[in-house]
C-alpha cells in the first residue's frame, strides 16, 4: 500500500466525457484526494462495524483513480468501477504507477455490477446524476454491499439554479432537447444526456422507498474544512442553516447522502 505523495503522474491525456472536457474537475481534484478519502472516513466511519483498515471498498464511477490511490493506504482493499474507456485506463496506469498493490480498476457501468455481499463501503462521488437507471444501479448496490455496510452518496440538487458540470442557470431545469440546444447556443457542449439525470430530495425518497434494506438519510460532511470550498465564509453559512433548518435541503447545491444496509426479513 503506499500513498501518493510525491508520485509522478502516468503519460498521456485519457479521451473524456464532453462534462469532464469542460470543467476537468476531477484533475482539479488531485489535491483534494486524501482530503476527500478522509472526508468520508470521517462521515461513514462511526457507522461502520470494523475499523477502515478492515473494510473493502467500492468507488463507483472512480475517474482519474487518485481516491482509490487515496482508498490503498487507509483500507484493505479497494475495487474502482468507471464507464469511461479513457479514464479506467489512465486509473489502471495510475494505481500500478503508485504500487497500490489492494487495488482493482474495472471498466464499465454499474449496470455490470454482479458482486454479492463484497464490500464494507461504497462511494458514489458526483456520479449518479450520470446514471439513467437509477432504480437498478441502486438494486446493484444494495446488492453488493454486506449487512451493516455504508454507502457515501454525493450528488448535485437538481433544484439548484446553478447546474454543476457546465456552471449554465437553470440548465437541469429543462427538458434534455432544450438543454442540448442551450449547451450549443453557449458553446459549453452539445448533448446534455449523460448529467442530465441529477435527483431531487423527492426523487430520492420515491427511489429509496423502492429500497427498504437501505435505510438512507441526508447528512453533513464529517469535517467541514475537508470539503471543496469548507473555508469560505459562504459555504459555512449554508451548513449551518442546514443544521437549523433541515427543510433547505430541497434547494442545497448538493445532496449527501449516507445509507446503511440493513438485514431484511
Amino acid at each position: 500500500m503506499t500513498s501518493s505523495a510525491g508520485s509522478s503522474e502516468p503519460a498521456g491525456t485519457p479521451e473524456l466525457p464532453e462534462y469532464e472536457r469542460q470543467t476537468l474537475r476531477m484533475a482539479e481534484r488531485e489535491a483534494l484526494a486524501a482530503g476527500f478519502v478522509q472526508q468520508i472516513e470521517l462521515t461513514v466511519g462511526p457507522l461502520l462495524a470494523r475499523p477502515m483498515a478492515e473494510c473493502a471498498v467500492l468507488d463507483i464511477g472512480c475517474g482519474y483513480g487518485h481516491s482509490l490511490v487515496e482508498w490503498s493506504g487507509r483500507a484493505r482493499s479497494a475495487v474502482g468501477i468507471e464507464p469511461s474507456p479513457g479514464l479506467a485506463q489512465y486509473a489502471r496506469e495510475l494505481v500500478a504507477e503508485r504500487g497500490a498493490d489492494n487495488v482493482t480498476v474495472r471498466e464499465g457501468p454499474v449496470g455490470e455490477l454482479e458482486d454479492v455481499e463484497a464490500f464494507d463501503v461504497a462511494v458514489l462521488d458526483n456520479v449518479l446524476e450520470h446514471i439513467d437507471d437509477q432504480p437498478d444501479a441502486l438494486h446493484r448496490l444494495g446488492r453488493a454491499l454486506r449487512v451493516g455496510g455504508v454507502a457515501y452518496i454525493l450528488v448535485p440538487n437538481r433544484l439548484w439554479p446553478i447546474e454543476a458540470h457546465y456552471g449554465l442557470p437553470f440548465l437541469s431545469y429543462l427538458p434534455v432537447p432544450l438543454a442540448d440546444r442551450y449547451l450549443q447556443l453557449t458553446g459549453r457542449g452539445t448533448s446534455y444526456q449523460d448529467a442530465s439525470y441529477a435527483p431531487t430530495v423527492g426523487r430520492l425518497r420515491k427511489l429509496f422507498a423502492a429500497r427498504p434494506e437501505l435505510e438512507w438519510r441526508l447528512t453533513l460532511p464529517g469535517d467541514v474544512s475537508l470539503a471543496e470550498g469548507g473555508d469560505s465564509p459562504l459555504y459555512r453559512y449554508g451548513v449551518a442553516a442546514l443544521r437549523r433548518f433541515p427543510a433547505l435541503w430541497w434547494i442545497s447545491k448538493s445532496l449527501l447522502v449516507v445509507v446503511e444496509k440493513r438485514a431484511t426479513t
